[in-house]
């Protein structure tokens, strides 16, 4: 008899305290705010990015004499690998 006074007031304890915590009621969940003012207007797409230029920048002439001239000339980008330093841009009398 000794053990069930304590017992007895542990346990108590323990379903006063759930009975407290399941007393408390769940929160409420409320809908977001509605906007104010007028709804919004679609915008319109971005405009689109310029066509880019394929047209040659120089005539066949000067095509013709840097390919003669310079054995690693590229016409795409009008340059020229020398035997040292980087690539060079090829200037001819018809540029």
């Amino acid at each position: 008899m000794k053990y069930f006074t304590p017992f007895v007031s542990v346990a108590f304890m323990l379903v006063s305290h759930l009975a407290a915590v399941a007393q408390v009621p769940p929160p409420i969940l409320l809908p977001p705010p509605l906007p104010l003012g007028p709804p919004p207007i679609a915008a319109p797409p971005p405009p689109l990015p310029p066509q880019p230029d394929y047209s040659p920048r120089y005539g066949s002439r000067h095509s013709d004499w840097c390919t003669d001239r310079y054995r690693s000339y590229r016409t795409y980008d009008n340059t020229f690998q020398p035997y040292e330093g980087p690539r060079r841009q090829c200037y001819s009398p018809f540029s």
